[in-house]
């Protein structure tokens, strides 16, 4: 699998800080809007919400992958979204989280959100992603710097190519 083909410049989100998952959520889902990325903002946000109060969607190593599923989406969606002073996510190692892996598509795409999950557990394990966003400061940059990294686990799991 490759998340990059999934995620578009326009869709990568970046702040400073945030005091708490719901109002990165707010601010989230009203940029998804703006995009026309997402019809009922409201709705989604609470989505988001709602999932986050389940159980804590932050990994470990700065990282979090909050997942939803709508119908309002026809298609899988991959967003990164980058909070450059970090915010408390309860993550189970307790840091905060500085880069947010996002996935959103309607249910019939749960084999995609699993194999894009244990992707982004890859990356955030056997790379230092994390560390190297943090000084993006584009969307661009950001798209880089994940292509990159998604493209050195790839190498790891299947070997260089020939």
């Amino acid at each position: 699998m490759e998340l990059s083909k999934y995620l578009k410049k326009e869709t990568i989100f970046i702040a400073d800080s945030y005091e708490n998952t719901d109002s990165f959520y707010a601010d989230y889902t009203s940029f998804l809007k703006e995009k026309g990325i997402i019809l009922n903002r409201e709705a989604i946000k609470r989505l988001f919400i709602k999932r986050e109060n389940v159980q804590s969607t932050g990994i470990k190593k700065g990282a979090a992958a909050p997942h939803i599923f709508s119908g309002e989406f026809p298609d899988f969606i991959f967003s990164l979204a980058l909070v450059k002073k970090g915010m408390d996510f309860k993550a189970p190692d307790e840091k905060d989280v500085f880069l947010v892996f996002i996935l959103m598509s309607n249910e019939r795409d749960v084999g995609l959100h699993l194999k894009a999950l244990a992707l982004i557990a890859r990356l955030v394990n056997h790379t230092d992603i994390v560390e190297a966003v943090k000084n993006a400061q584009t969307p661009d940059e950001l798209f880089n710097v994940f292509d990159q990294k998604e493209k050195s686990i790839a190498v790891i799991a299947n070997g260089p190519k020939k």
